[in-house]
This record gives C-alpha cells, sequence and structure tokens, in this order.
C-alpha cells in the first residue's frame, strides 16, 4: 500500500508541477509578438540576426505593416520598407558610438501563413568593422519595436571562437537590450573574407515555431499526397495532439481542481476529457469556416478574446455553485462535530434495522462533497475546450486558404484523438491518486476535509482570470 501511493503521488506531483509551470517560452502565443535577436560577433563583422514570429491573434496587426496596400503579397519594396521602419526603433552602439547596419537577407512568410500564426519574418543586419578592430571592445543593442505586444530574447555569439571571445552580457528583465563585452584576437586576419551578400548559418530559435508544426503544415502544401505520407501526416498530428496537450491550457488546472476535490471516478474522467477534446475541435472547427463565410466581419483576434471571455464565465459560475455547495457540507460538517451525542441519541432510536448501531462515542463518517453531475462535466468540459489551441487553428486556416478543407478537417481530427488520449490519461491519473489518498488515516482525513473547499476556490479563480485575458486581450 504505501509503494503504490508513493509511486502514484510521485507521479500526480510532477503532473502538478509540469501543468503550473508556464514559461514564456512554452505559453500559447496567441496574443505575442515574439522578437528574437541573435548578435554575431566576426573579426570584421557584427550581424544582427532577426527573427519574429506574430502570434494568431496579433497577426492581422503586424500583416497590416508588412503588406501594406493590401493585396495579400509582399513585394520586395515592402519587405524592405518594413525592414527600414525596424531599424528606426532599434539602438545599436559600438563603444558607444552609434554604429550604423546595412540590411541584408530580408525573408517572409507568406501572407497566408501570417495570418495564421505560423508565419515568420527573418532579416539581417550588418555592421562593417575596420580592419584594426582588435582587442576589448563592447557592444550596445536596444530593441524597441513593438513593445506592447512583443515577447524579446536576445543573445550575443562568437562567429569565430579562435578570432573572437564573448566576456561578460548584461540583459534587462524583458531580454529587449544587451551590453556585452568582447575582444578580437590580434592574429585575425586582415582581409575581409566574406562578401556583404553572404549570410550566416542560422541559429536555433528557443519557443520559435516547432519542427513538428512545420512539418504538419508542410504537408498541406503538398499537391499530390500518396496514402503512405497521408498516414504519416495522420500519425504526425496524432502525436502532436498528444504532445499539445502536456502543455498548459486546456483546462488541465480545472480538471485537476475538479476532480480531486469531488468525488470523481474514471468515468468521469474519460467523459471529462472527451467533452474537452470535441469542444476544442468544434471551435477549431467553427472560426476556420467563420474567417471563410464572413473574414470581413469576424476573425480570429476578435472571436477568439470573446470565447475566452465566455469560458471564463462558465468557469465561474461553476466555482461559486461549488463553493457554495461545499461551504454548506463544511458547515454540516462542523455542526457534526459540535455535537456529537445529539447524533448518536438521534441515530439510536431511529436508524435503520438493516444499518449497524452507531457506537457511542465514535463520530459517524465526515461528509463528502456532493456526486459529480453531468452539468459539471459539460460546464467544466465546455469552458476547458472552448479556446483554439494555434497550432490546430493555424492549421485549419490553411487548409481553408489552399482550399483543402477536407485534408485540414482530418488532420484536426487525428489531432484531437492524440489530444484526448492524453487528457483521459491524465484524468484517470489524478482521480486513482485520490482514491489512495483518501485511504489513508491521519493526513489522509485532513486533505479530504479540507481539498473540497480549497478546489472549489481555486476553480473560482481562475474562471476569473481567464475572464481577465480575453478582456485584456480587447484592450490591447
Amino acid at each position: 500500500m504505501t509503494s503504490r501511493f508513493l509511486i502514484w503521488f510521485g507521479l500526480v506531483s510532477l503532473l502538478v508541477a509540469r501543468l503550473a509551470y508556464s514559461p514564456a517560452a512554452a505559453a500559447h502565443p496567441l496574443d505575442e509578438f515574439y522578437q528574437v535577436t541573435y548578435v554575431v560577433v566576426g573579426p570584421h563583422r557584427i550581424t544582427l540576426q532577426i527573427e519574429q514570429y506574430p502570434g494568431l491573434l496579433i497577426a492581422p496587426r503586424i500583416l497590416a505593416l508588412v503588406d501594406s496596400n493590401q493585396d495579400d503579397q509582399i513585394s520586395e519594396t515592402e519587405s524592405q520598407a518594413y525592414t527600414e521602419r525596424f531599424l528606426k526603433d532599434i539602438i545599436f552602439e559600438i563603444d558607444g558610438q552609434p554604429a550604423a547596419v546595412t540590411p541584408a537577407d530580408l525573408e517572409f512568410s507568406t501572407p497566408l501563413e501570417l495570418r495564421a500564426g505560423t508565419g515568420l519574418i527573418r532579416f539581417e543586419l550588418i555592421a562593417d568593422l575596420p580592419n584594426d578592430h582588435h582587442g576589448p571592445h563592447q557592444l550596445y543593442y536596444k530593441n524597441n519595436y513593438q513593445p506592447d505586444i512583443s515577447v524579446y530574447l536576445v543573445n550575443a555569439i562568437s562567429d569565430e571562437a579562435r578570432w573572437v571571445s564573448i566576456g561578460a552580457q548584461e540583459r534587462d528583465v524583458f531580454q529587449s537590450s544587451l551590453q556585452a563585452d568582447y575582444a578580437i584576437n590580434p592574429d585575425a586576419p586582415l582581409a575581409i573574407e566574406a562578401a556583404p551578400g553572404d549570410v550566416l548559418p542560422q541559429n536555433e530559435v528557443p519557443g520559435g515555431l516547432p519542427a513538428g508544426q512545420k512539418q504538419l503544415t508542410g504537408y498541406l502544401y503538398e499537391a499530390n499526397l500518396s496514402p503512405l505520407l497521408m498516414i504519416a501526416a495522420l500519425g504526425l498530428a496524432a502525436l502532436l495532439g498528444g504532445l499539445h496537450a502536456l502543455t498548459p491550457g486546456h483546462g488541465k488546472t480545472l480538471v485537476a481542481a475538479y476532480l480531486i476535490g469531488s468525488r470523481g471516478t474514471t468515468g468521469h474522467a474519460v467523459v471529462l476529457g472527451s467533452i474537452v477534446t470535441f469542444t476544442h475541435t468544434a471551435s477549431v472547427i467553427a472560426i476556420g469556416l467563420l474567417a471563410l463565410l464572413a473574414s470581413q466581419f469576424i476573425v480570429p483576434n476578435l472571436l477568439v478574446p470573446a470565447l475566452e471571455v465566455l469560458s471564463g464565465l462558465l468557469v465561474v459560475i461553476l466555482g461559486l455553485r461549488l463553493l457554495r455547495n461545499r461551504w454548506r457540507v463544511r458547515n454540516e460538517e462542523d455542526h457534526h462535530h459540535a455535537h456529537p451525542h445529539l447524533h448518536e441519541h438521534k441515530h439510536a432510536h431511529h436508524h435503520h434495522p438493516a444499518e449497524p448501531t452507531p457506537v457511542p462515542g465514535l463520530r459517524s463518517p465526515v461528509p463528502l462533497p456532493e456526486k459529480v453531475t453531468l452539468a459539471d462535466l459539460l460546464t467544466l468540459g465546455i469552458s476547458g475546450g472552448l479556446v483554439p489551441c494555434p497550432e490546430a487553428l493555424g492549421v485549419m486556416l490553411i487548409a481553408i486558404g489552399l482550399n483543402r478543407i477536407l485534408l485540414g478537417l482530418g488532420l484536426i481530427v487525428a489531432f484531437s484523438f492524440g489530444l484526448a488520449a492524453v487528457l483521459i490519461v491524465i484524468g484517470i491519473l489524478l482521480v486513482r491518486s485520490k482514491s489512495l489518498l483518501d485511504r489513508l488515516g491521519g493526513m489522509g482525513g485532513r486533505w479530504q476535509k479540507w481539498l473540497p473547499l480549497a478546489s472549489a476556490i481555486i476553480v473560482t479563480v481562475l474562471g476569473l482570470g481567464i475572464v481577465a485575458k480575453g478582456v485584456l486581450a480587447y484592450l490591447g
């Protein structure tokens, strides 16, 4: 019994820690403009490698800056104009003096990909150094572009370790600015070996577009998918759905708080996971179809925040109802413990013949929380799955844009099967861990006494947070 409890308790502890921890790089980038800058220092040149990832909700704002004439094409003139606009909002200095930079190697995803939240903007800025630029130096970089919607990452690296060494690096708390020391070896060659048009290998960007998502999107561009490729695409979609279920979101924290604080069973976990997945899939398809039929009036950046507000309100209503019921149960329990002899006397004269006669001096069992109802499961499941994930919504929007709707639907359904499987397993683990804790004495009794009320408070607070997030998306 003890070993089983320790194993289950360890699994659940890891699960709760994973659900509670939400770093910026792993969060859904629906409403963020992720900007990454690598300052690559060479013996004769410093290159700023910049990659930008517009989230789905703010993609229309960024796309309007890129495709200025709104013709759904990004011309060379437009890409250069966008880069020049970016240059006005950055600061780059070497040894305290402004350094001139030249744009090079511009790369823009298609308007369709940018609009779907799966595109990126990449360019390089080059600052040539004089031939006698040897010894220790210091650089400073500051990115002030679109600060109200941006999340930044900046790092300085060496182009050639044998010629250039990077010293101390200091960043601000937002990683929008960097001050770095560097030194160029006196033995570095005097001649500039690279032509101005040459580019450096791209660095891997943490928190950028996942390779799996890019591969899945790539299947939509395949003109003729063979049966083998179709199976591979569906399998990859299911795998990505399962992995996606482990990231923050989908109401897993809500599900954890509800199932642990109530009389949930394995069957309830299966039903709840299935409702979350069905609602999640339906919301992706509905938003995609609305984007197809009424894109002039309803777009994801307006509809998704509305779904967040609605989802949060459902959670708040459920949380308040749970809080009221569980507070009543808690008061009944206190009254029961405060007057045990009255209850013993009452039960002694009116107990059912089939029931055991209460033993004087012993308390009756602690009142349990209310039973799980279908209405609660529906409310929690719908609220947990109402807000679509960016990966699935991006695939659907691209499929609609390429007129490959059936393929897009197939990938979304496969994605949802993987999502459902993992969510159901998580729910079963939570229910099983609670049943093990319920069998414990001492600590288990106190745990059972307070957790239902605490879980109702957690559900309510989480609902208020979801509402606030949706409202802030409109205000931003």
